[in-house]
């Protein structure tokens, strides 16, 4: 089994990641994030932004990975989306987000993908605050 090691586990390691599930061929994959939370991204963490902080980025610009961020935003409890000043009702693809909303995405889409890797016999290992 060829071994592989990502490097950081924002936005560019999940798409790594992500391409490298698509091929179907399974991996050992060690994946290494500095942070405490694998798959947030630096630029998305709580420990790096607040609430009011926007990302620059709109649903319709990221490339979906099992679902959109509009979707996953619509899947939303109302009263989480409130804590960032967000209404449900209003959610559109082109709207401007918190960024901590859009590291949650994120982290959510990786660890599905974590999940699916090993299904198909991936070896992964996910080192955190390293």
């Amino acid at each position: 089994m060829k071994k592989i090691a990502i490097v950081g586990a924002g936005p560019t390691g999940i798409y790594t990641l992500f391409s490298l599930l698509q091929q179907q061929t399974p991996l050992s994959i060690s994946i290494f994030e500095q942070a405490d939370e694998a798959g947030v991204g630096m630029p998305y963490s709580d420990e790096e932004n607040s609430k009011m902080m926007l990302a620059n980025i709109a649903s319709i610009e990221i490339p979906p990975i099992y679902c959109t961020y509009l979707e996953w935003l619509q899947k939303q409890e109302a009263s989480h989306l409130q804590r960032y000043g967000v209404k449900k009702e209003t959610l559109h693809d082109r709207q401007f987000l918190p960024r901590i909303l859009l590291g949650e995405y994120f982290r959510d889409q990786f660890l599905r993908l974590v999940d699916q890797a090993r299904q198909q016999k991936f070896a992964v290992a996910v080192y955190e605050s390293c």
